[in-house]
């Protein structure tokens, strides 16, 4: 019968049946668990571990000064480019340039590796190989190269290819030739004694594939948007190249940044040796012609009386002199900019004029910038772009303000050459020759300063490009975490343990969700709204037949129980002659076996019960009731001289179960159901038996069920445990629905007891207890608290 839960009961009920579904596939989680657990060992053993190396570094900008005073606009995102400086050195700290750098001095292109003795693993020789590999051709950074180096005693080796095929022998320290160019093997004497006879795998690989591989593996990022401290990151299972990396990374660009300083004094330099060259030569040739004058016409001193009038000549020339010497910078600077093609300006010349001085200072600012800009990017870097348009319009600004400053001083010594004509007119009673000698005495005083002069400026210049240092200080050297950071044990672990418990969870869930067959009551009491008439329990293969009278077992108390719950569904029916009709959906769901035993159980509580074996196509009740009638009912519809008596066959043991078996099997069962002798033979059974039992071919197949009906007062639908389809519960349903049948129950068949848990310890027969393992005697408190 249906019996209703309280919505109470129903959730603990139902936690119970969930976990009771999947504890009753522990060994899946046990098998899980273990799967998982080697899995993780074997993960942990053989993943190399991998360590993080971090250095930090300040950058300092070389314009703080200037951007000190626009600090408190940086809240107002008035100058957002603060940073940019720091950004386009973070894009130089990778730049391939440098990282060519790195990986050729620390020779990271080339790799050793020996095999594990027993898994036979390869594992690369970071820190101690006992070889160092040498090659002297530069041809190999572009190719890639494998070979094996086989350490022999006596200071010797093999060369072999990766097939372990011999090359050549030789000796460690020496040059030789191999087909991979001349190369020179070192060894590490310290560790030597131990890889006699070992193989050492090298590997070289190309120089660009290292390069790309180290660029995407080092990050380099600001630490903080408002700092300019650069953090670099390398993770890798060397734990000491990694530090030696970054370092080494560190010390290139330091180099480089020095080096782009330098240009600057380097170009001052050699603009200011070719200067001093020219200059030195001038100056020879005025004192020879000094020389040369003097001896010709014998002077020796200036008269006394002009000492006045030379006085403020000497003014005049002293002037004269210093803008001479302006015009000279100006002219060798205008000669520099239309013949030099180098970048960078010299600087600190003398200028007096302020404006040629910013100038310069500032193009090269830029210029600098823009090279080393250019050696990280493309030449179609919008920003490299800007700057080159920068860079015309200053060198021409330059040079304009070069050319105003010429006529300046052009127009200051006309002035005072017009104040010396005045001068020179007064000392017009100078012999002509002692003027000439002044004349000439006056270009070599020029000249000579203007010597002195720049060697002095060579002198600051070679200060300079001793004492320039780079902008970067190093916060922090290259540190290795002290535990690897991947894998880690507890995640893995962790992971492990979750995989364990979910796989399980879901093999179930999938394998429930794809199940189409019906599983338990609850199930078929949800899907199909009828009366439950009964559960039938599995039973052994050889007790397919209830039969001694004293019988106890789970089945027998079952049938016991349907026939309690049939007096109670045929309480409407009053007359003589129950009649009960047993059909399925299809065949093998146990209508047979069902219409069999309810006739015994009721035959043996003193009730006269006939069963009538229906199912004309397949005639399985003669053996399994184990009677010998030689005529069925398929006789009787044909043959009207035979009785009713005579298709009756009694059970040994039964005497008040007559059974009716089918007969010879008939070309036509559909026809035969409908002949007037079937209404006969129900008529004759309702007025001699009790209850009447139809067995009847399952309803999906035949229509022979349909055509009988109307003889029955109760039809019962037989649904076996995981093995119906949940699908097929629609044809009762629907027979229900279009009133078919006066009434319908079901009867669950097969049920599994033992994995329900059905009762407090007892087996379906009252006083007969079963034993409950552990877990479900939890469960079973849990649920009824």
């Amino acid at each position: 019968m249906n019996y209703e839960i309280d919505d109470d009961d129903s959730e603990n009920l139902f936690i119970k049946e969930l976990l009771e579904r999947y504890i009753a596939h522990w060994r899946l989680f046990i098998i899980s668990f273990v799967i998982c657990f080697i899995l993780g060992f074997f993960y942990l053993r053989y993943t190399p571990k991998m360590y993080r190396a971090t250095s930090t570094i300040l950058i300092k900008s070389e314009n703080n000064g200037a951007m000190s005073e626009l600090s408190a606009f940086e809240d107002l995102s008035i100058f957002k480019n603060t940073n940019r400086e720091v950004e386009n050195e973070i894009e130089i700290l990778k730049s391939r340039p440098l990282l060519e750098n790195v990986v050729k001095k620390l020779k990271l292109n080339i790799q050793y590796f020996s095999k594990t003795k027993y898994s036979k693993r390869f594992v690369e020789l970071t820190k101690n190989p006992p070889i160092q590999v040498n090659f002297l051709d530069d041809s190999y950074y572009e190719q890639a190269l494998n070979f094996i180096v086989t350490i022999l005693p006596e200071g010797k080796f093999d060369i072999k290819d990766n097939e372990e095929n011999f090359i050549l022998q030789g000796e460690f320290g020496e040059c030789i030739g191999s087909p991979f160019g001349d190369i020179s093997i070192h060894p590490d004497f310290r560790i030597l004694n131990q890889y006699i006879g070992t193989n050492i795998y090298v590997n070289s690989a190309p120089l660009l594939d290292v390069v790309e591989r180290y660029k995407s593996t080092i990050k380099i990022g600001l630490t903080d948007q408002n700092t300019s401290v650069v953090t670099l990151t390398l993770t890798t299972i060397a734990q000491d190249r990694a530090k030696e990396i970054l370092n080494c990374l560190i010390d290139e660009y330091n180099k480089d940044v020095i080096k782009d300083k330098n240009q600057i004094s380097a170009n001052t330099a050699n603009f200011i040796k070719e200067r001093i060259n020219i200059i030195n030569q001038e100056l020879d040739d005025l004192e020879k012609n000094v020389e040369f004058f003097k001896s010709a016409n014998s002077l020796t001193d200036l008269p006394s009386e002009a000492s006045l009038m030379l006085e403020k000549a000497f003014v005049n020339e002293k002037e004269q002199l210093a803008a001479t010497i302006q015009i000279g910078l100006a002219d060798y600077l205008v000669d520099y900019l239309k013949n030099s093609k180098n970048d960078l300006l010299p600087i600190n010349l003398g200028f007096e004029d302020r404006k040629a001085v910013t100038i310069i200072t500032r193009y090269n600012e830029i210029a600098l910038q823009r090279n080393r800009i250019l050696r990280s990017s493309g030449v179609e870097n919008p920003l490299l772009i800007n700057l080159n348009d920068r860079l015309l319009d200053l060198r021409k600004s330059l040079e304009q303000s070069l050319l105003n400053l010429k006529e300046t001083l052009l127009l200051k010594i006309q002035s005072i050459k017009s104040s010396d004509a005045k001068v020179n007119a007064q000392i017009s009673s100078l012999p002509e020759k002692e003027r000439k000698l002044r004349d000439i005495q006056r270009q070599q005083q020029i000249k000579e300063t203007l010597f002195l002069y720049l060697l002095e400026k060579r002198e600051e210049t070679a200060i300079s490009l001793a004492a320039t240092v780079s902008n970067v200080k190093v916060i922090e050297k290259a540190y290795i975490s002290r535990s690897p950071i991947k894998p880690k044990k507890n995640i893995v672990f962790l992971t492990g343990f979750l995989a364990a418990l979910i796989m399980p969870i879901v093999i179930v869930f999938f394998k429930d969700l794809l199940n189409t067959k019906i599983n338990n009551v609850k199930e078929l009491k949800k899907k199909l709204k009828l009366p439950l008439l009964g559960s039938i329990p599995s039973s052994p293969e050889d007790k397919t037949l209830v039969t001694p009278k004293a019988d106890r077992s789970i089945l027998a108390e079952a049938f016991r129980l349907l026939e309690t719950n049939l007096d109670f569904l045929l309480t409407h029916s009053k007359e003589k002659g129950k009649t009960i009709l047993i059909t399925s959906s299809i065949k093998g769901e146990g209508k047979s076996f069902a219409a069999s035993n309810l006739g015994v159980t009721l035959g043996r509580s003193g009730n006269k019960v006939a069963l009538l074996e229906m199912d004309l196509r397949s005639a399985e009740l003669k053996q399994r009731m184990d009677v010998k009638g030689k005529k069925g009912i398929t006789n009787y519809i044909k043959d009207e001289s035979v009785r009713v008596e005579d298709i009756m066959s009694n059970m040994k043991g039964f005497k008040n179960l007559d059974v009716f078996t089918s007969g010879p099997k008939p070309p036509n069962p559909a026809e035969l159901l409908k002949h007037k002798r079937i209404e006969e033979l129900f008529s004759f059974l309702k007025k001699e038996y009790d209850y009447i039992i139809i067995d009847t071919p399952p309803i999906t197949v035949v229509a022979d069920t349909l055509l009988l009906s109307s003889y029955a007062d109760l039809c019962v639908y037989v649904v076996r445990q995981k093995y119906s389809d949940k699908r097929l519960l629609d044809i009762p349903k629907t027979l229900h629905q279009e009133k078919r049948f006066a009434s319908i129950a079901v009867l669950f068949n097969d049920v599994d007891f033992k994995k329900i848990g059905y009762g407090y310890g007892y087996g379906y027969g009252y006083g007969e207890k079963r034993s409950i393992n552990f877990l479900r005697r939890i469960l079973n408190r849990i649920s009824y608290r």
